[in-house]
């Protein structure tokens, strides 16, 4: 199997695909190439040289078609990946087959298959079981880094709609009405479809960026690089939960701060974050701005409207509650996942999304197959702290807000998750300062010995 050992190499790779794709919204020829290049890797390439590639690519599966409106490359290519490197733990191997039977079932009880669907489904849980598992080695950082450059990659793709790259096409344009002024403007999505989705990936970089600071794996400087864009592209998607979520990789860079001892940069995070947030309030920041009215038209003389908070989350959830109460077959067995929406309004809320589709029985089949492929990476002993589990809290508490069920996302985020979760992040400048002290003794035991 081939290796690319080079980093040089890698980025090139990486941005020979990234171009490929983006001219694919063109002519559909650069897509298929890029697909082409992509099986090959999957065929004849290492594990880990395949899935950087996939990570990276990832942010920009919404766009990785042959045209508008049909099946992703990307989905083919997971499902090209899981029949050719499939691993399964062998707790997990008997509860996946059954969650699949019982899947493929409940549609065929509903009246209604769709394969698409189907697929991508369970081959998202076979995915996650191929790559969170010791056989496959593969560097964090890498993993990270891959992430967070997609990521602002397919940012920069999203903004560069034209009548020769058709971005639009491929996934439409968000509008949202000034709550002020009543002009109509435009949400910036990246290469997805909704902004909020696509919030999701930002704040989960955002962390992994401070965690590789803290790490002292990128410099201060690259930091910065990485933040600055991330946050713009953030705000301009004017989301309530993404900009309340943003607090969180920006309590976890001032905890790194802090313990790093950089007092300089906590004043300046501090001050400068100060400012911005007297400019909002102000008015100052027009995109700010939108998104406090936003937050504030919840604000009624009744005290707070729960539902406009959520914007409109809150009836539909209690709407989806109420049919599970009433319903007890639905509320066991679920509908089927190729099922339509209830009364044509999506839950908006993954949890919600398991139940509805897959009902008590296949929700607790769908957490013990992820518990038994997650068991192995559970087991690691490492000393942890908040930062070990940003990740993981930015999928709980976004998930909660969004039906990610049928994504692309979730096997990549869930790994991301767990990546995190068992990496040494708790005492790291203190061993880095025990490994020069034990370096420095080592180097004078050595002279000493000469």
């Amino acid at each position: 199997m081939i290796r690319i050992e080079s980093n040089k190499i890698r980025w090139g790779l990486s941005a020979v695909l990234a171009l490929l794709i983006l001219f694919g919204t063109y002519h559909s020829i650069f897509s298929l190439a890029a697909f082409l290049i992509c099986c090959l890797m999957i065929f004849f390439f290492e594990h880990e040289s395949v899935l950087l590639q996939i990570f990276f690519i990832l942010p920009m599966a919404n766009i990785f078609k042959l045209a508008p409106g049909i099946q992703s490359f990307f989905t083919i290519l997971i499902l090209l990946y899981v029949v050719l490197h499939l691993i399964l733990p062998r707790k997990a191997t008997t509860v996946i087959i059954i969650f699949a039977v019982y899947v493929i079932i409940g549609e065929l009880f509903a009246g209604e298959f769709n394969l698409f669907r189907t697929i991508k489904l369970i081959c998202n849980i076979l995915f996650l079981s191929s790559i969170l598992n010791s056989e496959v080695k593969i560097n964090h950082k890498q993993v990270f880094l891959s992430y967070i450059v997609g990521n602002i990659v397919a940012s920069v793709f999203g903004m560069m709609d034209s009548s020769f790259f058709r971005i639009v096409s491929y996934i439409g344009t968000t509008e949202l009405g000034n709550p002020e002024i009543g002009e109509e403007i435009y949400r910036f999505a990246g290469l997805y479809a909704d902004p909020n989705y696509y919030a999701v990936g930002l704040i989960i970089a955002l962390c992994l960026t401070v965690i590789l600071f803290h790490r002292k794996e990128i410099t201060l400087f690259t930091l910065v690089l990485f933040f600055v864009p991330m946050i713009y592209f953030l705000i301009q998607t004017y989301s309530k939960s993404a900009i309340i979520m943003l607090f969180l990789p920006l309590f976890v860079l001032l905890y790194s701060l802090h313990v790093q001892k950089k007092y300089l940069a906590v004043c300046i995070l501090v001050i400068s974050s100060a400012i911005i947030v007297i400019l909002a309030l102000t008015g100052q920041i027009p995109a700010l701005d939108i998104v406090l009215a936003r937050l504030m038209s919840s604000d009624t003389s009744e005290g707070v409207d729960v539902n406009a908070l959520t914007t409109g989350r809150f009836e539909l959830w209690l709407m989806y509650l109420k049919f599970l109460i009433k319903n007890i077959k639905p509320a066991l067995f679920g509908v089927g996942i190729s099922t339509a929406l209830l009364n044509g309004y999506a839950a908006h809320n993954t949890y919600f999304d398991i139940l509805y589709y897959l009902g008590a029985v296949g929700s607790f089949l769908l957490i013990y197959s992820l518990m038994s492929i997650s068991a192995q990476s559970r087991k690691i002993k490492v000393k942890r702290n908040f930062m070990n589990y940003s990740v993981m809290i930015c999928i709980v508490v976004m998930y909660f807000f969004l039906s990610e069920l049928f994504y692309f996302d979730p096997p990549f985020q869930i790994f991301i998750g767990f990546l995190v979760l068992n990496l040494p992040v708790k005492n790291i400048v203190q061993s880095d300062e025990s490994e020069m002290l034990f370096s420095a003794l080592q180097i004078e035991s050595e002279n000493k010995t000469q």
